[in-house]
């Protein structure tokens, strides 16, 4: 039997949720945060998804000879390391110049639109690309 790694990255974002593991088109398993799994698969081509929600990772063909393993690394989509503690950063410092300091800051808003426009490619047209996959 041939044996495939997958080693999902702790991310912040997607922490709480698990992910999905799809191996030609059938539920194999799920992984968390954090998590390593090692499941066993017949040797030939084989196609992996990953999915949460709606959003799934592209498909990653793999070819697995036997006795051999591969290891194949998963995580969230790359802006969302940086995409939601800015956006709370900026949402935190607004609402701490305007109910503290009395201040309007309405050029927040020339921030934090672009940041939602960002998350919310990633929830609609580009929700097969939410999670990342790669052989490494």
């Amino acid at each position: 039997m041939a044996k495939i790694i997958l080693s999902r990255k702790k991310e912040w974002a997607n922490r709480a949720r698990k992910f999905n593991i799809f191996i030609d088109g059938e539920k194999k398993d799920t992984i968390s945060n954090g998590e390593i799994k090692e499941l066993e698969l017949e040797p030939g081509k084989h196609e992996i998804v990953l999915k949460v929600d709606w959003c799934s990772s592209p498909v990653l063909e793999t070819e697995l000879k036997e006795e051999k393993s591969k290891t194949i690394e998963i995580r969230g989509f790359k802006a969302n390391r940086w995409l939601m503690p800015v956006l709370y950063i900026v949402v935190i410092i607004y609402f701490i110049a305007r109910v503290v300091f009395k201040i309007e800051l309405v050029e927040v808003l020339y921030v934090v639109l672009p940041l939602s426009l960002v998350y919310l490619y990633y929830l609609t047209f580009g929700r097969k690309k939410y999670i990342e996959i790669e052989e490494i």
